[in-house]
Parts: C-alpha cells; structure tokens; sequence
C-alpha cells in the first residue's frame, strides 16, 4: 500500500494500473493543447518527460525544448530547491498537494497550487509522478491588492475620525497623519511640513527618523529639495534615487539626505479645498525605490486629509479670532451708546430734546458702523466718515486732506465728534443761516511710532461765536477724546483743533487675516 499523504494536504495515493499513453498519442496531445492546467510528466532522476503547452508557456520554452531536459535545467536550482521536499514524498509514494510560491529562472516568482502523484510501472515501482499544476499568482495579487486596499481605508478612516475629534491635538493629529503615510508605503522616514505666509516657505512640524542635522538643514525650505519643486509645481514629485536626480545633483541637500540615510523620497503638497499650498507631506525610504501608482495615490489621499484637517483647524481658530474680537467689538459699542445715553439723559434737556439728540448721535454712529461694515470691519477712511456727516450740507460744508485708515473705535469717535460739531452749528453757529460755511482739514503727524491726527473744524459766515453756557455732550466728548483739544470761539466763527492719537490696529489686522482666509 501507498502511505498517506502528509499535513502538506496529501489525499491518498494508489498504483496506476493503466499506462499513460506516449507523448506521440493524439488523443493526449490533443487533450495538452486543450487544458488550461499545467501538467508535466517528470521522471524519478528529476527529468521533464512531458509538459503540457500551457506549462511550457509559462517558462518561456515550448514542449519539445523542455522535454528530456533536467527540471534544473528548466526551473533553476532555487527553484528546484523549493519543491524537492514534495518530490521527495511522491517519489515515496505519497500523493501531495501544496501552495508555494515558486521562482523559475528567467520567469521569476508564480504562486502555484500543485498536485502530485506518483507514476508506477508495471511492477510497481515508481517511475516518477504526473504533476498538475494552477498558476493562481494573479488571484493571489488581486486578493491581497484588495485586503491592502481595505486595510488602507480602514487606516484612513481611523485617522479621519481622530481628526475630527473635539479637542484633537494639532501635533498629535498630523503626527498620527504621518505615522499612516509611512505605513501604507512601507517607507522608513518622513516629515509634514506647514506653509509659513510670512517667510513664504516650509517649515516642519513633525517628523518620524530624522537626526538634529537633517532638521537644522531642512527647518526652512523654498525650493532646493524635493517638497520645495512640490510646493512650486503644487503636484506630486517621486525622486526613485537621490544620487541621480536632477533635483539633487550637484546640491548640498544631496550629501544631507544621504548622510540621513534617504535614497528615494515622495512629497506631495497638503493643499486647501481652493488649492492654496498649506503644507508637505513627505516620505522617505532607505533604499532606491520606485512606489506604483497605488502606493502613489495612497499618499495622495492621505495628503488630501491632512489638507481638509489643516483647513478646518484654520478656520476653527480664525473663528475664535473672530469671536473674540465680535465680542470684544460689541462691548466697546454698548459702553459708547451707554456714554451717549448717559450723557445726553443727564443734561437740562427736556425729554423730546433728550430723545432728538440721541437719535441723532445713534445715528451718526450707525452711519460709522455701515462704512465699517461695508470695509469688512478692516478700517474705515476718514473722508467718508466727515462726508457723510457733512452730505447734508451739501456745498457749505468743504473737506481736505490725505487718505488716514481708522479702526473701528476711532471711526466711531471721530463720527461722533462731526455729529456734535454740525449739530451745534446748525443750531447756533455757521450752518444756522442761509450764507455761512464750514471748512474740514485733517493732516497726520508720527512721532516715535505713533500716529496723531490732526483734525480743524473752522466755520465762517455764521452768526458770532459764543462759549457754551453749559458743558454738554459734545464738550463732554472732546475732553475724553484728546486733553489737547481747543475751541475758539471768535466773532467771525467757531474753530476747533483736535490732536487725537490713533489706536493700534491690531483689531482691523485680525479682521483683515479672516477675510483673506474666506476669499482665497
């Protein structure tokens, strides 16, 4: 009796009591030609006596060139030392079935599931066996292409959801962005660069694999290396080998990458949803390596995370900035409307007098505010704001002056101020008749950093000007505005003269920096 075979899935052996027919007989011949299969027919000194065409193809050779040859010969000794241990049993007289993936010399490696079973005579003894053979390195390929491609979307996922976190960590979200990259390519290094405004280059975040001197070297990029043609082209760039790329050659950075023991290295650029550069995403390997185009678009997609990530995490704090400010904004505005309510409440005027006034300074604030907004709260020009409070005198009221930006707190004051003076000439100085004028002038003086403006009101025509009986509002909003504000009240007319020392525009610069963002 034949033994059984082995764990190696034998399924049981028995002797042939039918000789198989010679390599001549049609009716095998036909049946080669036909199967899909990969047969061959070997003897016990380890010789092809029969393949089948389908065999012969794979090797490259045709049947009558393989057959009497020694299956080294055909196969190569790494391959024959692979499958000796199975010819050894058969040739014991074991039925063997196996899955190995065999090399064969001037082929290369095939994942194959083969059968064999021993070949007796007619005496039983065994002559050598009939293998038949699946070449299953294709589906092998695609099922493991599969599993790879579903574990990297499972990967992706994973660090998808821990980007949205609430609370996530910057650092630890791109560090865990770039662990993944790393992973899914089989690279050895890497870094993720954040594009700086400021200095228009890259600089790194977090890294995996570097010494000090490759990040000393690397800490600003702009356009030698490889993430700096990345950042210039804003596509993909693969260098297979370091020391023959054009991008390198004759380059510092050359010697530094392969002192830091990089020979291939992809960056991809980490773009916005507008397509602005935000940063590089960068993986290196040890050796010289050309990624496929999977590999190459896995880095794409990661690359396209990380850039959705940093989006979404620049508008989170622009947001905040915004808040902030909004916040800081509406304060300041309530405590001026609680200021012109006090103030105007406070005074010997009746109530219908009171309720004008109020509206009025409510509105030459609100007419402040709309230029404000219309500017996106980046500043207002002080022309617009004396015209507009002016436009109702239409040609007795006159401006001049250079182009001065105010922030919003000023904007409002100087509304403010305006208001009061065109009030007050309306109703007792030059804009009280038909004939008299009013002249507006402004100029800017620095001084040690800071800004004064110089502001002059100065009527004419009028009726002669007299002091105030009474310090109201608008004496009130000088005095808490500029301590060297003057007012002469001469015959010919009223003049005023404000120095008044703009604000830092730390708010407006805020505001600009969000409405950049929006409209990138």
């Amino acid at each position: 009796m034949v033994q059984a075979a082995s764990e190696d899935s034998a399924l049981g052996a028995g002797k042939s009591e039918l000789p198989l027919p010679s390599a001549g007989d049609e009716g095998l011949q036909s049946i080669l030609r036909k199967t899909p299969f990969l047969l061959s027919r070997c003897s016990a000194d380890l010789r092809y006596l029969l393949v089948s065409p389908a065999y012969a193809c794979m090797v490259g050779r045709s049947p009558v060139e393989i057959a009497g040859k020694p299956i080294v010969e055909i196969m190569g000794e790494q391959g024959l030392e692979t499958i000796l241990p199975y010819i050894e049993r058969v040739l014991k007289g074991e039925v063997v079935e196996y899955e190995r993936e065999v090399h064969f010399k001037d082929v290369g490696t095939r994942r194959l599931h083969v059968h064999y079973a021993p070949e007796f005579d007619s005496a039983g003894n065994i002559q050598g066996w009939i293998a038949s053979i699946l070449d299953i390195t294709n589906e092998r390929k695609a099922e493991e292409r599969v599993a790879g491609d579903l574990a990297a979307m499972t990967l992706l996922r994973e660090v998808g959801s821990r980007c949205v976190r609430s609370g996530a960590d910057l650092n630890e979200c791109l560090e865990a962005i770039l662990d993944a990259a790393i992973g899914l390519v089989s690279a050895n290094k890497g870094n993720i660069q954040l594009f700086d405004g400021d200095t228009n280059s890259l600089k790194i975040a977090v890294k995996r694999g570097f010494d000090e001197s490759f990040l000393k070297y690397f800490e600003q990029v702009d356009c030698e290396a490889a993430c700096g043609a990345a950042m210039q082209s804003r596509q993909q760039v693969m260098v297979a080998d370091v020391l023959t790329s054009e991008i390198f050659v004759g380059q510092p950075a050359q010697r530094v990458l392969l002192d830091a023991g990089v020979r291939a290295v992809v960056s991809t650029p980490v773009v916005s949803s507008k397509g602005n550069v935000l940063g590089m995403l960068s993986v290196h390997f040890s050796e010289p390596t050309h990624p496929g185009d999977r590999e190459l678009y896995l880095i794409e997609l990661i690359a396209r995370l990380a850039g959705d990530y940093l989006e979404r995490k620049n508008y989170e704090r622009t947001e905040r900035t915004l808040i902030q400010e909004l916040t800081h904004r509406n304060h300041n505005l309530l405590a001026v409307i609680q200021a012109i309510a006090n103030q105007t409440l406070s005074s010997a005027l009746s109530l219908d007098e009171a309720n004008i006034a109020f509206r009025g300074r409510l509105q030459a604030l609100a007419q402040a505010n709309r230029i404000l907004v219309e500017r996106n709260w980046s500043g207002a020009e002080l022309g617009d704001i004396i015209r507009l409070e002016l436009e109702a005198f239409g040609s007795r009221a006159t401006t001049a002056g250079i182009e001065v930006m105010l922030d919003a707190s000023d904007a409002q004051s100087i509304a403010l101020v305006v208001h009061e003076l065109a009030t007050n000439a309306a109703k007792y100085g030059a804009l009280s008749n038909e004939t008299g004028m009013v002249s507006t002038s402004w100029s800017l003086m620095r001084n040690d950093g800071s800004r004064t403006l110089r502001f002059r009101w100065h009527e004419a025509g009028g009726p002669p000007a007299t002091g105030p009986r009474k310090q109201g509002f608008g004496s009130w909003l000088l005095r808490s505005l500029s301590s060297a504000a003057k007012m002469d009240f001469a015959k010919e007319g009223l003049t005023c003269t404000i120095d008044f020392t703009l604000r830092n525009c730390a708010d407006v610069a805020a505001a600009k920096a969000f409405y950049r963002a929006l409209n990138s």
